[in-house]
């Protein structure tokens, strides 16, 4: 399971960016490395994922395979994501 702490990217840019792409933005992201990533809220959602993993009930795998490319798993991800977090009790207020 992820522990709080800074992030361990190297840059890989000659500016000191880390470039990476974000599937939930659906566009590339430049941060800087070693920035605080885990609060306790991101600690309390990757439980109610790993507590999932493997079932059928997991968001992912409610998600696959559907027609409509990219944008429709990625929004079909956001729905069972809020939905698996409603029914975990974390879902934000």
């Amino acid at each position: 399971m992820a522990t709080k702490g800074r992030t361990y990217g190297r840059p890989n840019t000659p500016w000191g960016s880390k470039i990476y792409f974000k599937p939930s933005m659906g566009r590339v992201i430049a941060r800087k490395p070693g920035v605080l990533r885990k609060s306790d809220d991101v600690l309390a959602i990757n439980k109610v994922l790993e507590d999932l993993k493997g079932s059928s009930d997991h968001p992912a795998t409610k998600c696959k395979g559907k027609p409509g490319g990219w944008k429709e798993f990625v929004s079909c991800l956001r729905d069972e994501m809020k939905a698996a977090l409603r029914k975990a009790g974390k879902a934000k207020s």
